[in-house]
């Protein structure tokens, strides 16, 4: 295990930082982990409760301070400071192991997916046309909050909950516990393909390192991913997994994954529509229209056991008028005052449909212009990540688990402009202010979550997609490093 290096800048004897700042956050990470797993069985009753009071933002700020050892064991990294890729993959395996059990101390969604599962299982039921609330009695029931929600989800994650409902005989608890073995299969596939990925790259056991500290260590993903059991480390694992297969010259996979990603989560098509212009620009029509097809196929063989023309999207059609702490959300808000005083009839309404056309227009011109700068493989992903990015911030209700597949693209990418952004917009986006019912809090909470990513992103000096040649020539891709870490050769190899 190496971890101490010569400083790359000076050549000095840098300290064990790395490894100091990972024990912290692993103490600080097991500790809030065992006290979720303990705390219910010392407080009595059953260990697994009903959650209805149990709120998205619930335990931010006894999440957030993990943060200032996750910052500083990545600041030490890209100095130089390094930890075995063994070692850290076997901590953050033993972390997420942990929480696998615990009840959901934050988001009930997790009980959500379940019971669109049940509602297939034990009741025949299609979750795109009838709400939850349709089978009050069922006992299953109790543990949801979005009782009137169709489902928001794709047809391969409601496939899923099907057979573990069904799997599970009726029995919740034992529905529980597949579906946490589900995410968790999931969340150690991402870790393998970290590590694989950095095996055809110079300083493999840093790349991986890196990534896994990205990723894994991550304290939004431990509270996210094996603790929350969301359905974005799914589309996460799709991502990941294309970008091993394009590195590897298998399109179909990639093809595959993608097509399986986007229907997993709708914001995950952007993945398979970039992959698809890049089919076309590489390989011509011909290659396209086989790849474009059989993900037609794919989609069609995944929503023909729930279609029901337009009414299979009800749910999405209602969740777009939904507004929460989000970015776009504070402006809409700020709109409605100043719409009132200017005389317009209904100003909350107003301010509604002003917002969602701005943004769908924002987020849309964003997918036109990584369409038409895709390019090459790297820039394919590059782009991906930008329209990730700016759904992120466009979309009237975020939350912050949106930022999982981000999270595990950094992780096996090359460093970009966005790398550091989207790292610290993972532990910017669980700031909470107050009593944000106040618009004084709502928007320094707005301000607090967003800014840092955007001054992040403005100082950064990380490659994009080209550079331009000095003299009008034709744009040349710029050289990315093998590893996230700014370090020396002779610093790396010690």
């Amino acid at each position: 295990m190496t971890i101490e290096l010569a400083h790359p800048r000076t050549g000095s004897r840098w300290p064990r930082s790395a490894l100091l700042w990972l024990g912290l956050l692993f103490f600080g990470c097991a500790t809030l982990g065992a006290w979720f797993l303990i705390h219910p069985a010392l407080v009595g009753g059953r260990y697994y409760k009903v959650g209805f009071n149990q709120n998205t933002y619930e335990y931010s700020r006894q999440i957030l301070p993990l943060f200032i050892p996750y910052a500083l064991a990545l600041w030490a990294w890209r100095r130089g400071s390094r930890v075995s890729a063994r070692w850290l993959l076997g901590g953050a395996i033993v972390l997420h192991i942990l929480v696998l059990f615990a009840p959901l101390p934050q988001s009930q969604d997790f009980y959500q997916y379940l019971f669109y599962g049940r509602m297939q299982a034990a009741h025949g039921a299609n979750p795109y046309l009838l709400p939850p609330s349709t089978f009050w009695a069922d006992r299953w029931f109790p543990w949801i909050r979005w009782s009137d929600q169709t489902s928001v989800y794709g047809p391969v994650w409601m496939l899923l909950t099907w057979g573990v409902a069904k799997a599970s005989l009726g029995n919740l608890a034992a529905s529980f516990v597949l579906l946490k073995l589900v995410i968790l299969g999931l969340d150690l596939a991402i870790m393998a393909m970290i590590v694989q990925s950095s095996r055809d790259r110079s300083d493999a056991a840093g790349v991986a390192g890196w990534g896994l500290l990205v990723f894994a260590w991550n304290p939004l993903v431990l509270v996210t991913v094996p603790l929350g059991g969301a359905a974005d480390v799914a589309l996460a694992a799709a991502f990941v997994g294309a970008i091993l297969a394009r590195r590897r010259g298998r399109t179909g996979v990639a093809t595959l994954l993608l097509t399986l990603g986007a229907l997993v989560k709708l914001y995950g098509a952007v993945g398979i529509l970039l992959h698809l212009a890049l089919v076309y620009r590489e390989r011509g029509w011909k290659v396209f229209l086989k790849h474009a097809a059989a993900a037609g196929a794919l989609i069609a063989a995944a929503y023909m056991k729930y279609w029901a023309g337009l009414r299979t999207f009800s749910g999405l059609f209602k969740a777009v008028a939904l507004t929460d702490q989000s970015v776009t959300g504070t402006v809409q808000r700020l709109l409605v005052p100043l719409l009132h005083d200017l005389g317009i009839n209904a100003p909350q309404h107003a301010s509604e449909i002003i917002v969602r056309v701005a943004a769908g227009a924002l987020l849309a011109a964003s997918i036109v212009w990584a369409l038409v700068r895709v390019r090459d493989e790297r820039s394919l992903w590059y782009c991906a990540l930008v329209v990730l990015a700016a759904y992120l911030y466009l979309t009237p209700w975020f939350l912050y688990w949106y930022t999982v597949a981000p999270l595990a693209m950094i992780a096996v990418l090359p460093r970009n402009r966005l790398t550091y952004p989207i790292l610290v917009f993972s532990g910017s986006s669980l700031f909470i202010m107050g009593r944000w019912a106040k618009l004084e809090n709502w928007i320094w909470q707005t301000l607090v979550r967003y800014v840092p990513p955007l001054a992040v992103l403005a100082r950064s000096k990380a490659p994009g997609i080209v550079e331009r040649r000095p003299n009008g020539g034709r744009a040349v891709p710029i050289p990315v490093p093998s590893t996230p870490a700014l370090v020396q050769p002779k610093a790396a190899a010690r």
